[in-house]
């Protein structure tokens, strides 16, 4: 995003705090995403912090994530406002899918998305920015136990309409997991809402004033007692599966945050991931089942 030259020598003032960051708005976009393309090296978290601690103004007024800037608004950041940079690193990542717009990783599990306040290194967004794409810009969530599809537009011009597709819900997701305890049908549909206990652990649990979520299950197969399923997030609430699977008597096998029994990993994988009316027709993208669901069913 090119800024204008009054913006750009806005962004040089400076007070007693700290750097004043000022920019003009040239091309409509949600303000989350504009902070990100002008501070190239920010962690997308602590963008998050700082709209929700209000620390950013647009034409003189608070406004918070999600905020649609118009052309021609002035965005100004507090210049207290605690911004984690995302250091490039060299991090071998196994690529599932590229092109001039898209890539798409096969994420291990144990890796973070994206930077902490406490872990700001060995995250996908520092191996995407050694790669060379530092405009690259995440589109969903895997929870740092999850392998699997993983998404990212390679610019903000090609992220804006692509989150609008997994925010309608026209982006179809199917998830591998096992369930170490039998299960009593072939398919279910789970509608356990989901919300944020900060007296709970973990916090994001069953809440009946929480979000409405629906997952869709089918069994693949089974071994003795354990149950390997297709799942499908219908909605995308956080911890969603784990949660849903859990609170049906479920618990997933390595998910011991959710009741489920020990193992050497969360036993749930991004499957496939389908990206439908792209130019070329609807593209579907599928990482291999990981050695651990191999192994497990290979008796």
């Amino acid at each position: 995003m090119t800024l204008t030259a009054e913006a750009a020598a806005k962004i040089q003032c400076n007070t007693a705090e700290g750097q004043v960051r000022i920019w003009r708005v040239e091309t409509p976009c949600r303000l989350e995403l504009f902070l990100l393309d002008c501070l190239p090296n920010a962690s997308r978290e602590s963008i998050r912090r700082a709209l929700a601690a209000g620390a950013c103004e647009v034409d003189s007024v608070v406004r918070p994530m999600g905020f649609r800037l118009t052309a021609g608004a002035v965005v100004c950041l507090d210049p207290g406002a605690r911004i984690t940079e995302v250091c490039p690193e060299s991090i071998p990542l196994s690529i599932l899918y590229e092109d001039g717009d898209l890539i798409a990783i096969n994420k291990p599990s144990g890796m973070l998305v994206h930077p902490t306040g406490r872990e700001r290194t060995g995250t996908v967004a520092n191996a995407l920015r050694g790669m060379g794409l530092l405009s690259a810009h995440i589109l969903h969530r895997l929870d740092r136990d999850t392998s699997g599809v993983l998404l990212a537009a390679k610019s903000l011009s090609r992220h804006s309409p692509l989150a609008r597709l997994f925010a309608s819900r026209e982006v179809e997701k199917r998830y591998l997991a096992v369930c170490a305890e039998p299960v009593p049908w072939e398919e279910k549909v789970l509608t356990f809402p989901i919300g944020r206990d900060p007296e709970r652990r973990p916090q994001w649990n069953v809440l009946a004033t929480g979000a409405a979520a629906e997952t869709r299950l089918r069994v693949l197969k089974r071994e003795g007692s354990a149950v390997l399923l297709e799942a499908e997030p219908v909605t995308g609430r956080t911890n969603q599966i784990r949660i849903h699977c859990a609170a049906a008597g479920h618990p997933l096998l390595g998910d011991t945050a959710y009741g489920g029994p020990s193992a050497t990993r969360l036993m749930l994988h991004a499957w496939t991931l389908t990206l439908p009316a792209l130019p070329g027709g609807a593209l579907t993208i599928t990482a291999p089942s990981p050695p651990e669901f191999a192994a497990f069913f290979s008796s």
